[in-house]
């Protein structure tokens, strides 16, 4: 069956396995008769001092191979991918429920349920901060606030003609991904093959290596698919590959982790809870003058990427509203839940629902439209277009878009005919709203902002492409197919997308940001460019041997349709395969 002829209308390039039921995930993957089944024992309190722990009778256990604790970690007993502040295995205390203690390895996983049942720990439990607000008192503190001011707040706060002070409170949110965390540790003389549910494999590769105690050359992890991420893969999906890692290193056997849905919710980390403060002032038009807010966010018991998402959130306080005189406050603090951890939005969500909160109240001060108000604060396209993180917004398309869809959402039509059946009817409400969101796209840590990809052309002319993101269900690896089939100018059907493989592409930045088709997309078009660079002088040779009547001037050629030509001359085409036999016969690579 012929499929994806078109790079210009492309669908799913796993779509007919989903739907057949043939796509492979990390649990469909069979090592083999030695393979065993991995298992984490975890803390069933939120704060406790280890007393004593005692593995000897699930030792016993007809079947099970392993038990480890921290003391068999051979390498770094460190998860934390910034701040090295998370153990792999808990030591003398554990800081939250499902923090892992122990890692068993059995042949099946009853036996591991069964050995998990005997594993004997003396816990002296201790008071859990599972509040902001307790955090807040206890002055747990993750690190420095982050804060971004402009202009005189307060003296504008004071002469604002109306002002109105709030609370909002954002809760967390369970990514639910259809794969929980999974991964499958492969021991293949001294190394390491991982496959791993992760949606950043260059960092599980490095945080494995750590716990290990190995260089990263000797750790290969591929990703195939995810069956969904959400952010809950980009940071977390590490644990388990070290787990698995662990058990496989000292039983040198095969080891797949796969957490059950109920563990996966009890040991995995969240979107971050916020409490925000805020005190905003406007005019009699809803015109915004001051804004002052605190952002109080859940990290959970360790760092993950908390700061990074509570910055990412003080970035996204305005939303889309250009503000004179504005203050953000951002803080972290510590509780003792499950590490808190990236989650679609990363931040922004919870930054942006303050202002929209202080909005709707607004309008409602003032007996205005929400929608009006907001129109009037949108940053503008020539002047009040400075953010309070100096960034000119530029290309600004807030108006057109507000408009276009007033116009064919009827807005102001249905408003009204929302607000009379609202008056007609005490406890059966309707809503409508016009929202806007501007979002930062990419990496705040810039450096982040890199991709890479190795692009292999065979003989028989077939294509063989990787890069570094991953395929959560998004569509990633279908605009890869895309992007390299318009640029090879052949048929999508001569194109294999690989798994992501840190062997392949190494350095590689989590898919993650909205950025993982620019970056890879990008970087597998410098691919191409590159091995077009190297046919080009065969292709002007070949075309001086053939069409020696043909004067060529420059170097600019068209590849489409399979096949290769001047534009000034498209009747004179050399097939994409032809090229290619010949640039082999001529050891070009």
């Amino acid at each position: 069956m012929l499929l994806n002829m078109d790079e210009n209308n492309l669908y799913h390039e796993s779509a007919i396995k989903h739907v057949r039921g043939k796509s492979i995930y990390v649990n469909d993957i069979d090592a083999g008769k030695l393979m065993l089944c991995g298992k984490v024992f975890y803390s069933p309190f939120s704060h406790a001092e280890i007393k004593s722990i005692n593995i000897e009778k699930a030792l016993k256990v007809k079947g099970v191979h392993a038990i480890l604790t921290y003391k068999d970690i051979p390498g770094i007993n460190q998860l934390g991918p910034v701040y090295h502040d998370e153990l792999c295995l808990a030591e003398n205390e554990v800081t939250f429920m499902g923090q892992a203690i122990a890692l068993i390895a059995a042949e099946s996983i009853e036996i591991a349920l069964k050995a998990e049942k005997l594993i004997e720990v003396v816990f002296n439990q201790k008071h859990p901060v599972i509040t902001i607000e307790e955090a807040i008192e206890k002055n747990q503190l993750l690190a420095e606030p982050r804060i971004i001011s402009r202009g005189d707040v307060e003296s504008a706060l004071n002469n604002s003609l109306h002002t109105i002070e709030g609370t909002l409170k954002t809760g967390a949110q369970e990514h639910w991904y259809l794969e929980t965390q999974s991964s499958l540790c492969i021991p293949v003389e001294d190394d390491y093959y991982i496959y791993s549910s992760t949606q950043h494999p260059s960092e599980t590769q490095a945080i494995v290596a750590e716990v290990l105690g190995l260089n990263r050359n000797r750790i290969i992890v591929e990703v195939k698919r995810m069956g969904g991420g959400f952010g809950g893969k980009e940071t977390q999906g590490n644990h388990v590959a070290a787990w698995a890692a662990l058990l496989s290193y000292h039983t040198k056997r095969p080891v797949k982790i796969h957490l059950f849905r109920d563990d996966d919710q009890i040991m995995t980390g969240k979107r971050h809870r916020f409490i925000s403060n805020y005190k905003i002032g406007f005019d009699s038009d809803g015109v915004i003058n001051a804004y002052k807010v605190e952002l109080n966010s859940d990290a959970g018991a360790c760092a993950d990427l908390s700061m990074a998402i509570l910055e990412r959130a003080v970035f996204h306080a305005d939303n889309s509203y250009y503000i004179p005189n504005i203050s953000v406050q951002g803080r972290a603090w510590i509780t003792n839940l499950p590490p808190n951890t990236a989650f679609r939005g990363f931040g922004g969500p919870q930054g942006m629902a303050v202002i929209e909160n202080a909005i709707d109240r607004i309008a409602r001060f003032l007996g205005k439209d929400p929608a009006e108000i907001r129109l009037k604060n949108f940053y503008k396209e020539e002047h009040n277009n400075l953010t309070h993180y100096e960034q000119k917004v530029e290309n600004n398309r807030l108006f057109t878009i507000f408009n276009n869809l007033v116009k064919s959402s009827d807005y102001y039509n249905r408003r009204k005919e929302i607000d009379k059946f609202n008056e007609k009817n005490e406890f059966y409400k309707k809503g409508i709203a016009l929202t806007p969101v501007k979002f930062g796209i990419s990496f705040t840590t810039s450096f982040l902002n890199q991709a890479g990809a190795l692009v292999n052309i065979y003989q028989d002319a077939s294509v063989q492409v990787n890069h570094g993101g991953t395929e959560m269900g998004q569509g990633l690896h279908t605009k890869i197919l895309g992007i390299a089939a318009k640029e090879l100018g052949i048929s999508p059907e001569n194109i294999r997308i690989n798994p992501t493989d840190t062997s392949k592409v190494p350095n590689t930045s989590a898919t993650a940001a909205s950025s993982g088709s620019d970056l890879n997309g990008m970087a597998v078009k410098n691919a191409i460019d590159l091995l077009k660079t190297r046919l080009i002088p065969l292709i002007i040779d070949e075309y001086k041997l053939k069409y020696p009547e043909i004067e060529i001037d420059d170097k600019h050629f068209v590849f489409e349709r399979n096949c290769i030509y001047h534009p000034n001359h498209p009747d004179k085409a050399f097939t994409f395969a032809e090229i290619v036999k010949k640039a082999y016969l001529s050891k070009i690579s």
